[in-house]
C-alpha cells in the first residue's frame, strides 16, 4: 500500500508540475545542443556536412528505436503526412545551417541560424492562429536581441559564402518548430521522432552520395565525439524532448527557451579557452530577460488582476 501511495503522489505531482518540468528538461536539452557545437565544429574539419548529418541522424534514430519499445504497434498511415513533412522541414533546417558552417564564422552563424526567433511566432499566427501573448512578444524581442548581441561580429553586417544558407536554416527551423507544434498532439511521440529522423536522415545520405566524398575518417576521435553527442544525446533524446515539449508548452515559449543555446555555446567555448567578453555577458543578460518576461509576465498579468477585483469587486 505504501509503494501505491508513493507512486499516485509521484503522479500526481508530475501531473501537477508537468509543463514546468517539461520546460525545465528542454532547457537541458538546450545546454547539451549549446555545448557540442564545438564538437560539430571540429567535426567538420574532416567529414563533409551531408555525410556528418547521415551518420548522426542514423545513430539518433537506433537510440530512439531501442527506446520505442512496443511503440510500432501504433504505426499507422496516419503517419505518413506528419513524418514527411517534418522530415524535409529537418533535412533542410540540418542541411542549410551545417552546410552553410562551413563558409562563415561562428559568430555570424549562431545570429544567421538563431533568426527563427523571429520566425516562429510570426508562422504560428499565420498557420496555427496562435498570436502570441503580449509579454511573450516582448520576450522574443529581448532574446532576439540578446541572440544579436551574442553572435554579430563587431562593424560586419554583410553576407559571406555561407550566410545566405545559413539565413534559409533559421527560415527552415522555426517551420520545423511550428510543424512539430501542429502535428505532435495527433501521433505517438516516439514514432512521430523515429520516423520523420529517418527521413531527414535518407535525405541527408542521397546528398552525401551525390556532394561528397563517400569515405569516412573513422580512426578521428573528433568525429566520433561528435557523432557520440550529436547523434546520441541531441538528435535522439533531445528531438524526442523537443517534440514531447512541444505538446505541452506555446512554439513561442519554445523558441524562447531554444534562444538560450548561444549562451552554452560560450560557455563551452570558454571551458576550452576562448575569453568571454562583455558583449556575451550582455547577450547572455538579454536572453535570460526575455525568458522571464515570458514566463514570469502572464502570472504578473494575472496576480495584478486578482488583487484589482479583490480592491475593487463588482
Amino acid at each position: 500500500m505504501k509503494k501505491t501511495g508513493s507512486a499516485i503522489t509521484s503522479l500526481n505531482f508530475w501531473t501537477k508540475h508537468e509543463v514546468k518540468l517539461g520546460e525545465f528538461i528542454f532547457l537541458l536539452a538546450v545546454a547539451a545542443w549549446g555545448l557540442t557545437y564545438v564538437f560539430t565544429k571540429d567535426a567538420l574539419a574532416v567529414i563533409g556536412p551531408f555525410a556528418y548529418n547521415t551518420l548522426r541522424m542514423g545513430l539518433g534514430v537506433i537510440t530512439l528505436v531501442v527506446l520505442s519499445g512496443a511503440a510500432w504497434r501504433k504505426l499507422s498511415r496516419a503517419y505518413i503526412v506528419p513524418s514527411v513533412v517534418s522530415g524535409l522541414l529537418l533535412f533542410a533546417a540540418y542541411g542549410t545551417q551545417t552546410y552553410g558552417q562551413q563558409f562563415t564564422s561562428a559568430s555570424k552563424a549562431g545570429f544567421l541560424a538563431g533568426t527563427y526567433v523571429i520566425y516562429v511566432p510570426i508562422f504560428s499566427a499565420l498557420l496555427l492562429r496562435r498570436m502570441p501573448g503580449l509579454f511573450a512578444g516582448g520576450g522574443v524581442i529581448f532574446a532576439f536581441a540578446g541572440l544579436t548581441m551574442l553572435s554579430l561580429e563587431p562593424g560586419s553586417l554583410s553576407l559571406a559564402a555561407g550566410d545566405a544558407w545559413l539565413a534559409a536554416s533559421g527560415v527552415a527551423w522555426a517551420l520545423y518548430f511550428v510543424a512539430m507544434a501542429y502535428y505532435s498532439p495527433r501521433v505517438n511521440i516516439m514514432l512521430y521522432s523515429i520516423l520523420h529522423i529517418f527521413l531527414a536522415g535518407v535525405l541527408n545520405g542521397l546528398c552525401w552520395l551525390w556532394l561528397e566524398p563517400l569515405t569516412v575518417p573513422w580512426q578521428s576521435p573528433v568525429l566520433w565525439v561528435a557523432l557520440l553527442s550529436t547523434g546520441v544525446l541531441v538528435i535522439g533524446l533531445g528531438t524526442s524532448i523537443t517534440t514531447w515539449v512541444t505538446r505541452l508548452i506555446s512554439p513561442t515559449r519554445v523558441v524562447l527557451i531554444g534562444a538560450s543555446e548561444p549562451v552554452f555555446a560560450a560557455l563551452g567555448g570558454w571551458w576550452i579557452g576562448e575569453a568571454i567578453t562583455i558583449r556575451i555577458v550582455t547577450g547572455g543578460l538579454l536572453i535570460v530577460m526575455g525568458m522571464l518576461l515570458a514566463e514570469l509576465g502572464p502570472v504578473l498579468r494575472q496576480t495584478l488582476r486578482r488583487r484589482r477585483w479583490q480592491r475593487y469587486p463588482a
